[in-house]
């Protein structure tokens, strides 16, 4: 067990205390939610004392002008618990650093954090060059590696070391001064997100179906937080295309909120339609989940679950009802912003 002792420490005001009152809802109604962006944003302070540490001694300072660090994941996200691993990307500018020495400084970074956090070596298991996030966007060497990088790290990469306001509006910019292709209202950027959750939903498929991986906690991943972040981009770019009226005045909103939490996006989009009390039952289905996933056993449980099984697994219905019960909340929400913002969505997110 990793010493998560630093989640104890004092934390700064939730992201969440503000806009509960107008959803309708106390703290002390999602207790999970609030425990896991105290418990995560403590996390993040932790790795980032870590790794100012490192650069403090390090023998070439330099190198993290042209580098960034980002935790990605429940992490970034503020859904972390003891459960939770650290979803590391590292992001170096290729033209001032090399292959071989961001490979160096990540194998040095991943040394600093190994005894305190499980960093898992999958999807993020090497240094990135910027240049392969930013160019090539839709082409033939555009993976899904690049596009998950570019999606994560604006909607939930959380800075731990280096140029990471740098990275980020560079890859923010790459979509608004595309001279042709950005689109009205940005959809350029709109696109992509929702190519990438496409892809996640087409990964689960692979996943599942060709290498066998467990399928439950995936699942139930993809039908809560995944689909939850999907509505709150929807949301939010509803909310950027009807209070307001210029392209920079958006560009920069958008830029701004984009990697606040879902839940706050969405918060955002309703209070402005006049409606937050619609974000009432996402806030508490979303709860249950975050509690849920927080347990070992219930993990464990969901790890070996076999699907033709489920039906036998109390904590797998209750999940999957509380995924049903988001869906019918997510269509009030989609049913609102459609009667408000009808033209663009139908041309702008459906067709």
């Amino acid at each position: 067990m990793h010493d998560v002792s630093s989640a104890t420490a004092p934390v700064e005001r939730s992201a969440f205390v503000e806009c509960l009152p107008r959803v309708g809802l106390s703290p002390a109604q999602i207790p999970a939610i609030v425990t896991a962006e105290a418990f995560s944003r403590g996390r993040l302070r932790f790795a980032r004392a870590q790794l100012a540490e490192l650069n403090r001694g390090h023998p070439q300072p330099q190198l993290w002008e042209a580098c960034a660090v980002f935790a990605l994941g429940s992490l970034g996200r503020l859904e972390a618990s003891t459960e939770s691993d650290l979803d590391l990307a590292f992001i170096y500018d290729g033209a001032r650093v090399t292959p071989a020495q961001a490979t160096q400084l990540r194998a040095e970074v991943l040394a600093r954090l190994r005894d305190s956090f499980d960093i898992p070596q999958k999807t993020f298991d090497h240094a990135v060059d910027l240049h392969r996030l930013i160019h090539n966007i839709g082409g033939r060497v555009d993976t899904n590696e690049t596009l998950t990088y570019r999606a994560l790290l604006l909607t939930e990469g959380a800075w731990l070391a280096g140029a990471g306001r740098d990275t980020k509006h560079t890859v923010f910019r790459t979509y608004a001064d595309a001279q042709i292709s950005r689109g009205r209202f940005l959809t350029s950027l709109g696109n992509d997100l929702h190519r990438y959750y496409r892809t996640l939903c087409m990964d689960y498929r692979h996943k599942v179906e060709e290498l066998d991986k467990s399928w439950a906690i995936r699942v139930l991943k993809l039908r809560h937080s995944r689909k939850l972040w999907h509505l709150a981009n929807l949301a939010l770019q509803c909310w950027a295309v009807d209070a307001i009226d210029d392209d920079a005045s958006r560009d920069v909103s958008l830029a701004a909120r984009v990697g606040w939490p879902s839940l706050l996006r969405l918060v955002t989009a309703l209070d402005h339609f006049g409606a937050p009390e619609l974000a009432r039952e996402p806030f508490t289905c979303f709860d249950r989940f975050l509690a849920a996933l927080a347990t070992a056993e219930v993990r464990d449980e969901l790890l070996h679950l076999d699907y033709e099984r489920r039906e036998t697994s109390d904590i797998y219905r209750e999940l999957h009802a509380n995924a049903t019960r988001l869906d019918a909340a997510a269509e009030q929400i989609v049913d609102l912003l459609f009667g408000r913002c009808r033209a663009f969505m139908v041309r702008f997110c459906i067709l």
